[in-house]
């Protein structure tokens, strides 16, 4: 299994430049170049800096071509720091950008690839919009291009609030029965989302979602996985405590569940 979380992908990063810069995010031309080589960007990358397109295709290949991979979970946080400058059609074409790079080096394969949101994959950064469904700019211009993934089914459910439930699937296509992949839109519980005061019960339904689908999982006798960005110790209080309570109910259902969010 490989879990990919937080590439953050940088299409504006430039060997040679800075990478200690002043900012919260160096590398671009924008910062300048050092006088100290010490303090230049490298080809692969550079440490206050974002990853260049190259060095993914190049960890992509390498483990395609090296690793024995019988699932993807991807959970987010696709676009650059630039959070000041950034834009909906931005954060946007991130995630499209490294949906193409997953199905470039997959392609073939049968792996299945099982997508989650970040909280730099909305815009603005933490901040997503519960009030209806269907309304997120982001999620609204991807969903198609994960459709091969998740299917329609789940396609469909995504693009309501950013949170599906997909069979769980083998490499050689075979449905583990009453087995499902839980995708959580943690944008529901991040502390920095400025619209959750207006909902602080159950934003989206999520956590009414979450039990229905754990209902269901344990009567068919199948075993859940769930997959998400931030992660349950940094949820809202309410939030958290309620989503511990499902944990602790359903823990032998649930396998596991993958978070990234802090970069350790």
């Amino acid at each position: 299994m490989l879990h990919l979380s937080d590439i953050h992908l940088d299409t504006e990063y430039v060997e040679g430049t800075l990478w200690d810069c002043d900012s919260y995010l160096c590398c671009r031309e924008e910062f300048g170049y050092p006088t100290d080589p010490s303090k230049a960007a490298g080809y692969w990358g550079g440490y206050l800096c974002d990853l260049p397109v190259h060095t993914l295709q190049n960890m992509l290949e390498h483990i395609v071509s090296t690793h024995h991979i019988d699932s993807v979970f991807w959970t987010g946080d696709n676009s650059p720091h630039n959070t000041w400058s950034n834009t909906n059609e931005e954060v946007t074409n991130y995630t499209k950008l490294i949906t193409q790079e997953l199905k470039t080096a997959f392609k073939g394969t049968n792996v299945p690839i099982y997508p989650s949101t970040g909280n730099h994959d909305t815009w603005p950064v933490n901040n997503q919009d519960f009030s209806a469904p269907g309304i997120n700019y982001p999620i609204n211009h991807f969903v198609d291009d994960w459709l091969e993934w998740i299917g329609e089914e789940a396609a469909a459910e995504f693009a309501l609030w950013g949170y599906c439930s997909i069979p769980f699937v083998l490499t050689s296509g075979k449905e583990l029965t009453g087995s499902r992949v839980l995708i959580m839109n943690t944008q529901v519980a991040n502390q920095g989302n400025f619209y959750l005061p207006g909902d602080k019960f159950d934003p989206a339904n999520h956590l009414s979602w979450l039990e229905e689908q754990l209902v269901s999982i344990e009567a068919a006798g199948g075993i859940a996985y769930i997959a998400g960005h931030v992660q349950p110790f940094n949820f809202t209080e309410q939030f958290g405590a309620r989503y511990q309570a499902l944990m602790e109910r359903y823990q032998h259902v649930v396998r596991f569940g993958l978070f990234g969010h802090t970069h350790d």
